[in-house]
């Protein structure tokens, strides 16, 4: 059985130096609110916002037809619980077509974990779907209108107020707007979370710590490790977890995180905001490629990596010639049909120490590194004539 030491071990935080870190801002198969050929709908499609969201559909009610129906809710079985609040009042013309109006329910709350809703019992107005993946954050919408000829129509406002809970729209890159350089990647499964810290030691080399565990009303807490372990051209051993501080992330919500930190004696904090959007502002890949990669072989190595806009950006999590936690960085073109990432590696320095004055940090150029994704949790990270058999990290 796993030790929650060498699950930690075995998901490396990974660094976007200079472009710090991505957001997790995470695609939706397309969202749809709607009824039958009477009703008009609501479609959304691309991204979507799963913290509040707030919208109106317009259809149709002919005279003495009742407009009821059910709510119903399917999502991704790794999702994070959801709580819908469901608010809805109605306007008609002429006001006799809407004499079921007085039994619309005005409010409706569903708890969706991991199963679909229990949509039982009350009245609404309008059957309405929605349909979203785990990870999921943003924004897109548009309304169609059918009038029927006898110029009966009515109004139906909505109010859905989603709120995910520990949800996976966290996952991605994070970073200190004000010190660009070093940053935190996050990935949420189950209620639990994995992150790393990519920053600098005293002397400007670059280092990584890792945390991981639950996530309770949207605050981590946790245990900061650092990591000691094996030359990547050497023979393979196992690494060794080092404590040397804590963790306290405040999730407060998609796009805005308090990291608080303890390390080696020194305390700090800094508002994070996700990288992507500075970076690569844009749809995100629809694939479920992004989070924490790696080698079943060789724990103890891995990557995370993020695609938005048509660009990738990874950062691989290994170890220098002394064993010590190193990082390189990677960013180049990757569009969604695309199955083979190619870019240059970089090992950054001379950036900020924890508790350090800010300065900026200077890349060199490494090695090409190759990543052939065979399906979207399998792929083969190519350097230097080795093939690492990589895939997505389950915690």
């Amino acid at each position: 059985m796993m030790t929650k030491t060498s699950l930690i071990s075995r998901c490396f935080i990974l660094l976007s130096i200079f472009f710090s870190l991505f957001p997790a801002v995470a695609k939706a198969a397309g969202i749809s609110i709607g009824s039958d050929a009477e009703s008009a709908y609501l479609d959304v499609n691309g991204l979507w916002d799963f913290n509040t969201y707030d919208y109106s559909v317009i259809g149709t009610c002919p005279p003495g037809n009742p407009a009821s129906g059910t709510i119903s809710i399917t999502h991704d079985a790794n999702s994070s619980s959801l709580t819908l609040v469901f608010l809805t009042g109605m306007t008609c013309s002429p006001e006799s077509a809407c004499i079921y109006r007085g039994s619309f329910q005005t409010e409706k709350n569903i708890v969706v974990s991991n199963s679909l809703a229990d949509t039982s019992g009350g009245t609404i107005s309008n059957t309405i779907s929605l349909t979203w993946t785990s990870d999921t954050s943003a924004y897109g919408t548009g309304v169609s209108v059918y009038n029927f000829s006898n110029g009966v129509s009515c109004t139906w406002n909505y109010k859905l107020s989603l709120k995910r809970n520990s949800g996976s729209d966290r996952t991605g890159w994070w970073y200190d707007k004000d010190a660009l350089g070093s940053g935190i990647s996050i990935e949420i499964q189950n209620g639990n979370l994995f992150m790393g810290w990519y920053t600098y030691d005293t002397n400007g080399n670059p280092i990584w710590m890792t945390s991981y565990g639950s996530v309770t009303n949207d605050t981590f807490s946790g245990t900061l490790y650092k990591w000691h372990g094996w030359y990547l051209e050497d023979s393979y051993q196992i690494p060794i977890a080092e404590p040397v501080g804590t963790v306290n992330l405040d999730l407060l919500d998609a796009n805005t995180t308090i990291f608080n930190w303890t390390y080696n004696g020194l305390s700090g904090n800094s508002t994070m905001v996700r990288f992507m959007d500075a970076f690569a502002p844009g749809e995100r890949d629809p694939r479920n490629i992004h989070g924490w990669w790696y080698c079943p072989t060789m724990d103890g190595m891995g990557l995370f990596m993020e695609a938005q806009a048509d660009v990738m950006f990874l950062t691989w999590y290994n170890y220098d010639i002394f064993g010590e936690p190193l990082w390189w960085t990677a960013s180049d073109t990757f569009r969604p049909t695309d199955t083979t990432f190619v870019a240059t590696l970089k090992e950054w320095h001379d950036g900020q120490c924890p508790g350090c004055p800010y300065q900026m940090p200077v890349a060199f150029d490494k090695a090409t590194v190759i990543v052939e994704f065979l399906s979207d949790s399998t792929a083969n990270l190519v350097w230097k004539g080795n093939v690492f058999k990589i895939k997505r990290f389950v915690f």
